[in-house]
């Protein structure tokens, strides 16, 4: 294993870590008010028990999987960009025109409040770089390798690849929404699970042709458009 990778794995997934585990205090506090949050270090220690295995898992399999170094800097384009802004305004489109609709006004402001507490920080370096890394680096190069005992075509082993990690992703994401104690309704569970699985498919892509960078920018675009249009757009 590159030790020098594994250095720079770590410090980019570092910031993030902190600024999620400084986030959740006050994320506890919103969902479970009756119940003191976890001690800063506690909280820091657990993300990155849950982070850096994934990490270590990527930096065996990356290659192994035939994504070739170097992965940060692979190649990031107009493409790259352009792919990041059409999934955040798909995203956008779908959430305020549709799924606004199909919910009520006190869960819809339930779920806005809780997502405007993760701040823009957070957002991007914790779901921009470590989820990222979690799920493409480490995950999608690991099923990718996997594949590859499995059928000797490679662009079918990537899109299993792909479609595995992003169904995981999506998963990921259901705890938060069950931890707000509101009523889980089928539009909640088709928005939660179908919007990751886009944003999930398109980072894998990117991951898979232009390296973790284009994944990484891609990610945090979904973020700062929403974040923009959470300021600007829809008041």
């Amino acid at each position: 294993m590159n030790d020098d990778l594994w250095v720079i794995v770590a410090a980019l997934m570092l910031p993030g870590i902190l600024l999620m585990a400084l986030n959740e205090k006050g994320l506890y506090k919103e969902a479970v008010p009756e119940i003191e949050p976890p001690p800063f270090y506690l909280r820091l220690v657990i993300h990155m028990i849950l982070a850096f295995p994934f990490a270590a898992l990527g930096l065996f399999f990356y290659k192994r999987a035939g994504f070739h170094s170097p992965v940060f800097i692979q190649g990031v384009d107009g493409l790259s960009l352009l792919l990041g802004l059409l999934c955040a305004l798909f995203n956008v489109a779908v959430y305020y025109l549709f799924f606004k609709k199909k919910t009520t006004a006190e869960i819809f402001e339930k779920l806005e409040k809780t997502r405007q507490q993760v701040w823009i920080s957070t957002r991007c370096l914790y779901g921009g770089i470590v989820e990222e890394v979690i799920f493409r680096f480490g995950l999608m190069s690991f099923f990718v390798w996997a594949g590859n005992f499995v059928t000797d075509q490679p662009l079918l082993s990537v899109w299993i690849a792909n479609l595995l990690a992003s169904i995981l992703f999506a998963l990921a994401h259901l705890p938060a929404v069950y931890q707000m104690k509101i009523s889980v309704t089928k539009p909640i569970l088709f928005y939660s699970v179908g919007m990751n699985m886009v944003v999930g498919l398109t980072c894998g892509w990117l991951y898979w042709n232009n390296g973790l960078t284009a994944a990484v920018l891609c990610h945090m675009l979904f973020h700062l458009f929403w974040y923009g249009f959470e300021k600007i757009g829809h008041k």
